[in-house]
């Protein structure tokens, strides 16, 4: 009975030991799976960051790009305009557009007086193109009214265009600057000097 007891008890013995290493290998694996967790939530986040720092510089590099080929094509422009040069003539046929303008009495006179490629388009109350009519440029909307443009008072060149400014009737708030490029008509498909915007400028002394 004695020695049953003896073993009973080393049997205890040896499964509290098992229980105990066992359980010192279970937080052993616990801790080291904490670890692992730590180190990988760390690069998951150095991750993170280093995506968003890419994506910071990536987003710097297109604003830079972008900018870049605006300024390209600024030079461009500024390069093409420095080439371009207008004889005497050209002023001369680019005036001769203008005063057309200015003696028409009908709309379907002044229509092929546009830039086609610059018109949006026209508005007549009728088929018959009677007014009240008007124009739509890219950049504005003008109402024709015949007799109402007077006579030249400045003139520059912007851009391969001729820019004519011609003073307007009493009744107008705004003188007329004519801006001329040379294109295709809207009947008249030869390229020649035509209208492409008429720019409203505030007369000197008008209130805003």
């Amino acid at each position: 009975m004695k020695n049953f007891k003896t073993s009973a008890l080393i049997i205890l013995v040896v499964i509290t030991a098992i229980a105990l290493l066992d359980n010192a290998r279970t937080a052993d694996s616990a801790a080291k799976l904490e670890a692992n967790q730590n180190r990988l939530e760390k690069k998951v986040a150095s991750l993170e960051e280093e995506i968003e720092k890419r994506s910071r510089v990536e987003a710097e590099l297109k604003n830079e790009s972008d900018t870049l080929a605006v300024n390209l094509a600024n030079l461009e422009e500024e390069v093409a305009a420095s080439q371009f040069s207008v004889r005497y003539q050209d002023f001369l046929d680019a005036i001769d557009v203008v005063e057309t303008y200015k003696a028409a009495g009908d709309f379907k006179e002044v229509i092929d007086l546009m830039a086609l490629k610059e018109l949006s388009g026209f508005s007549t109350s009728d088929k018959e193109l009677n007014c009240p009519c008007s124009f739509s440029f890219k950049n504005s909307n003008l109402d024709w009214s015949p007799g109402v443009v007077l006579n030249l008072s400045e003139f520059s060149i912007e851009k391969g265009r001729i820019l004519l400014t011609y003073f307007t009737v009493e009744d107008l708030e705004n003188n007329y600057q004519f801006v001329l490029t040379r294109s295709e008509g809207f009947y008249d498909m030869t390229e020649k000097w035509r209208i492409e915007d008429i720019r409203l400028l505030v007369k000197e002394g008008s209130p805003l």
